[in-house]
């Protein structure tokens, strides 16, 4: 493969690609079909990858950091990966496994999560105000001081996560699962907790304000 095509974005057909390990950083992808390529490994460190397609696509132990991820990653193998300082505003996330990795300061505001698996993932400091995140699985996850203000969580599985000191201003938590949660001086106020499990949950400090 020409290497330096792809680097530049030349080549928009990638779709099944096997770029394992591959060194990328400060690729220019924006706009490439890389649905279900293999990524594994491979180093995206400040890459362009906005309006690019990787549904189905192996990025699992990728290096990412900095890059612009507003792309579509729709049922994407993320698992280890580390996307700490990436662009994911608006981001396509649905029902992708996002295990372990790590979003420290993301940038994931209005970004589709429904369905994805974040357990284990270290969201320390990202910014998640609006996005959708239905059903995804969040146990154990780190999410201390987040901004979750106005994201949708219903029927989401927080178990055991640390949400210190977290924004969930007006958030949506009807049928969520925060048994054995930590949401110490977290922000709840206005937030929707019909049906929400807080068994075990630690909400010292936490404000609970209805305006």
């Amino acid at each position: 493969m020409d290497l330096v095509a792809l680097r530049t974005g030349k080549l928009k057909q990638l779709a099944g690609a096997n770029l394992e390990d591959e060194d990328l950083v400060e690729a220019d992808l924006k706009n490439v079909n890389l649905a279900g390529a293999n990524l594994c490994g491979a180093d995206l460190r400040q890459a362009q990858l906005n309006g690019a397609c990787l549904d189905g696509t192996n990025l699992s132990g990728c290096r990412m950091v900095g890059a612009d991820l507003r792309a579509t990653f729709q049922g994407a193998r993320l698992v280890q990966s580390d996307l700490s300082e990436t662009d994911l505003r608006g981001a396509n996330l649905r029902g992708a496994n996002l295990m372990q990795v790590n979003l420290v300061q993301a940038g994931m505001a209005g970004a589709f999560l429904s369905g994805a698996n974040l357990s284990g993932a270290n969201l320390q400091g990202a910014d998640l105000r609006g996005a959708d995140l239905r059903g995804a699985i969040l146990n154990s996850a780190n999410l201390e001081g987040a901004n979750l203000a106005q994201a949708d969580l219903q029927g989401a599985q927080l178990i055991n996560t640390n949400l210190e000191e977290a924004n969930l201003r007006q958030a949506n938590l009807s049928g969520a699962n925060l048994s054995q949660a930590n949401l110490l001086c977290a922000a709840l106020a206005d937030a929707l907790v019909e049906g929400t499990n807080l068994s075990g949950a630690c909400l010292v400090g936490t404000d609970f304000k209805v305006s």
